[in-house]
């Protein structure tokens, strides 16, 4: 008899969904029999409607209130009737598997302090997949002896560094153009603004021939209209060929997003950080990484942004990686 999955893939961002499909692409690989709905809202469920998985969408937005969000996962419970309830940081949907009396699974990369909701909820998982390395948080009391130690998920990318003349052939870059890259993650200009500054330290740059890409996900229009239809800037909503257009950059710039950070590091590529003090969690996370630098937003200029893309390219970090599918397999 086949087992079904409720998976709870948490919305805010494409930084849950995308390694979620990888997941269960290779769950289901492992095991046909399992039957998987995925459950999500914001810019996640947009990532699954685009990449034409069926996803139940709870109506809210990226940023929600835990409230609403409880209220909504218990409605989808009962209305699917799962076997087992997975969920990827959306810790809101613990407890309330368990008034269900359903077997939980969690999946994260962090702790934090005890006493915060999110960690107190983990006491109703039978099993936490932790996509980091023990050691870099303190495990909460509630997690004592469920948690097993993955490294991240990585996707299996088509391009790699190696590949950057054919990724800049393909998106129309001139070889030896400077690229500058942009990707915000989930970090809109409304909360933590960046734009002026970055454009500000490319414009002064000294390349004869530069062009930078943003990105710009639910920012797309504001930014075009502020862009005026520039020549060497580029603006996205998104790219599903994401790691074409990383190979093909000379240096990414990021809002501190860690899923982001973590696969430019798999693919050797420079990354510049910014910091609002509002992401401690995602820069812990990526604090070792040799290719990446994190600086205060407020300490941007054209000099550091010449000196992140002077740094000597690094090579690619091998991260310890077991299959967080398989282990899925495994408690099923």
């Amino acid at each position: 008899m086949a087992c079904r999955i409720l998976f709870f893939s948490r919305g805010r961002g494409r930084g849950h969904a995308i390694p979620d499909i990888a997941i269960v692409r290779e769950l289901q690989a492992l095991r046909p029999d399992v039957e998987v709905q995925f459950v999500s809202y914001g810019t996640g469920a947009q990532t699954f409607a685009a990449h034409g998985i069926p996803v139940i969408d709870l109506q809210m937005p990226d940023v929600n209130s835990v409230a609403a969000t409880t209220v909504l996962a218990g409605r989808a419970i009962a209305a699917t009737g799962p076997d087992l309830v997975v969920a990827h940081e959306e810790f809101s949907a613990m407890p309330v598997a368990k008034i269900f009396a359903l077997p939980t699974v969690m999946i994260t990369d962090f702790f934090s302090q005890p006493g915060m909701l999110s960690m107190e909820s983990l006491c109703f998982a039978e099993q936490v997949l932790l996509l980091g390395e023990r050691g870099r948080f303190s495990e909460p009391p509630s997690v004592k002896g469920k948690v097993k130690y993955l490294g991240p998920v990585l996707r299996d990318f088509t391009y790699r560094r190696q590949d950057r003349s054919k990724a800049r052939a393909e998106l129309g870059l001139a070889e030896k153009a400077t690229v500058i890259t942009v990707c915000p993650g989930s970090w809109t200009e409304a909360m933590a603004p960046a734009y002026d500054l970055v454009m500000a330290a490319f414009d002064r740059l000294k390349s004869p021939d530069k062009q930078i890409v943003w990105m710009a996900g639910a920012d797309e229009n504001l930014l075009r209209r502020r862009a005026h239809r520039r020549p060497d800037v580029t603006i996205l909503a998104a790219d599903w060929q994401i790691d074409r257009r990383m190979v093909a950059s000379d240096l990414v710039v990021t809002k501190a997003n860690r899923m982001t950070v973590i696969e430019l590091a798999s693919l050797g590529i420079r990354t510049l950080s910014l910091s609002y003090g509002l992401n401690q969690v995602d820069e812990e996370c990526i604090s070792s990484l040799p290719t990446n630098e994190t600086i205060p937003i407020s300490k941007l200029t054209p000099r550091r942004l010449e000196k992140a893309l002077a740094r000597p390219e690094p090579a690619p970090v091998k991260f310890r990686s077991r299959s967080c599918a398989r282990k899925l397999a495994e408690l099923l």
